[in-house]
């Protein structure tokens, strides 16, 4: 039986802490191991605790899966063995996350995501509508299982994204490269979505500044523009041209695919790689 880290990003609430280990100490899959991230003294916040602990075991031969899980999260029995099932039955699945129930155990407050910015919307259906597991767009960082070949493929999670949008970030980027993202309602943590203990201005500010930095990256393409140095030739109505211009090729290509094709499709994509590098064209007016 491979062992299963938990990662717990801690601060302050000794006796939440306390709890959420007696949960992971009561679990059926009997080979669970315990790493928090005492950030009481230093703080250093949610995303770089969680990295700490996914750097410390993503690259161990013997473990297949971690956990990221939240001090005021509280996992039933067979959670992290419902967890593990799942993905060893599903290997396109590079994160599975349980539902989330308030105190009383039949309200659900996280049953799969809805938009993520800027502070995400949760799916809160009746408990009894989750019978089956199914896909989301992100998971939920109070309680995510991550598979580790995952995680050497994409990364940690990004460290730009100090306290909140790290989880949701994590789960885009691991889509982008092909793998899945479920909810598994067989597997239950208890956690009431209550307000963080980390209220201030300076964390208010901070979580702010977390979900601009993820629109900017995800929702306006300004990082990819920052990063990529191409100048004032990359233009959103440029890129549009160029994207359209190459899917005509890709439907060209197709057509003569299996037929002797009347253009040679290497020498029209050179072409068009040749017509990139010339000086942007003055914009003309039109529809964006």
């Amino acid at each position: 039986m491979p062992v299963v880290p938990i990662i717990i990003p801690f601060y302050r609430e000794y006796a939440k802490l306390e709890k959420c280990k007696a949960a992971i100490a009561a679990q059926s899959y009997g080979d669970c191991e315990v790493f928090v991230r005492d950030n009481t003294h230093d703080n250093i916040l949610f995303t770089a605790a969680v990295n700490e602990g996914l750097a410390k075991y993503c690259w161990r031969p013997d473990v297949h899966y971690v956990v990221v899980l939240n001090q005021d999260a509280y996992m039933r029995p067979d959670c992290v063995r419902q967890l593990v099932d799942f993905m060893d039955a599903h290997p396109e699945c590079g994160i599975a996350c349980p539902l989330q129930c308030a105190e009383d155990g039949r309200t659900v407050t996280w049953g799969g995501s809805y938009e993520a910015f800027p502070f995400g919307r949760h799916r809160k259906d009746p408990l009894a509508s989750y019978s089956e597991p199914f896909e989301t767009f992100w998971a939920n960082g109070a309680c995510m299982m991550i598979r580790t070949e995952t995680l050497r493929e994409v990364g940690l999670f990004d460290r730009n994204l100090r306290f909140i949008c790290s989880d949701s970030d994590f789960s885009f980027t691991a889509r982008a490269r092909g793998w899945k993202v479920f909810v598994v309602p067989q597997a239950v943590a208890q956690h009431s979505l209550a307000a963080s203990s980390q209220a201030s201005l300076e964390i208010s500010l901070v979580k702010c500044r977390d979900a601009l930095y993820f629109a900017e990256k995800w929702l306006t393409g300004g990082l990819y523009r920052q990063l990529s140095f191409e100048g004032p030739g990359l233009s959103r109505i440029g890129v549009r041209q160029w994207a359209e211009r190459m899917r005509h090729d890709v439907r060209m290509i197709e057509r003569q695919a299996g037929a002797a094709p009347s253009v040679d499709p290497e020498a029209s994509l050179l072409s068009l790689m040749a017509e990139m590098h010339q000086p942007p064209q003055p914009r003309r007016p039109g529809r964006f």
